[in-house]
């Protein structure tokens, strides 16, 4: 106990001379505390952490146990909410911003995650989509790729949208037009039927054009016929019918372009470091 009070008090001491406070642990090894730290935490032997205060969260937005919300106040979070709300807390590190509990978290990418980037080049992991050749990654790179299944070279993303990968897909697999033509095959299975009024009588006009001579038997008598000249004749103009007829389109078969507004950007895959 003793030594416990003799180093609160040398704290004290040492805040007092330097406006710092430095707490050390095991012989200090004359340590200067940093001018620009209020609180400075040394270990000689680099084996030692700062454990923070374990409380028990309710949800971020309550502020318990403490009477209110505090801002900056960090504490470690030993709750687990089970209802699956956007206030529900884990375990982990939380701070107050005043109005609610934030957890501390570091999302590091896993091996295969894709994003975006507006870098052009690898980066910290993360390799280009550029369909080049495996064989001229990094060992490591290399080994990562083939265990995702790109064994041969890496998929080329150059102008080219991401989807999800369906059952009977390759990963990594390309695909798809930003032009279509429309095909019969494209059209709605639609059957139109047009025909013209059944109302009004009128005759049409047809050639003959038969030759020669043939008998005709008329009122017992045998007439000759001569038929060897071609005429025009019309038919009677009784008599109501229907006529088919052909609709055009107009159309061109110019194709559509399908491919939205975008903003371009690089693809990258992580492959690990």
């Amino acid at each position: 106990m003793k030594k416990i009070i003799f180093a609160i008090i040398l704290t004290s001491f040492t805040s007092f001379l330097y406006a710092q406070v430095l707490i050390t642990n095991g012989t200090p090894g004359n340590p200067t505390p940093n001018p620009n730290a209020l609180l400075e935490i040394y270990s000689k032997n680099n084996n030692k952490g700062l454990l923070m205060p374990k409380v028990s969260l309710i949800t971020t937005d309550n502020p318990s146990p403490f009477p209110g919300h505090i801002t900056g106040m960090t504490v470690y979070n030993t709750n687990t909410t089970t209802a699956t709300t956007l206030t529900s807390v884990t375990p982990g590190i939380y701070y107050n911003d005043g109005s609610s509990w934030n957890k501390m978290e570091v999302q590091i990418p896993t091996v295969g995650d894709i994003k975006y980037s507006n870098v052009a080049t690898d980066h910290d992991g993360w390799y280009l989509l550029n369909g080049r050749a495996v064989s001229t990654l990094s060992p490591t790179a290399q080994s990562t790729a083939s265990s995702l299944g790109f064994t041969a070279s890496l998929p080329d993303s150059s102008d080219r949208y991401l989807k999800a990968k369906s059952a009977s897909e390759t990963l990594g697999a390309t695909g798809g037009n930003t032009a279509v033509t429309l095909t019969q095959a494209n059209l709605p299975n639609i059957t139109y039927n047009a025909t013209t009024s059944n109302t009004g009588a009128h005759s049409h006009t047809y050639n003959d054009r038969a030759s020669g001579i043939v008998n005709s038997v008329e009122a017992g008598n045998t007439k000759t016929v001569v038929d060897n000249d071609a005429t025009t004749s019309t038919t009677s103009s009784a008599g109501a019918h229907t006529h088919t007829f052909l609709i055009s389109t107009g159309g061109s078969g110019t194709p559509l372009n399908l491919q939205p507004k975008y903003l371009s950007a690089y693809i990258f895959v992580y492959l690990g470091q």
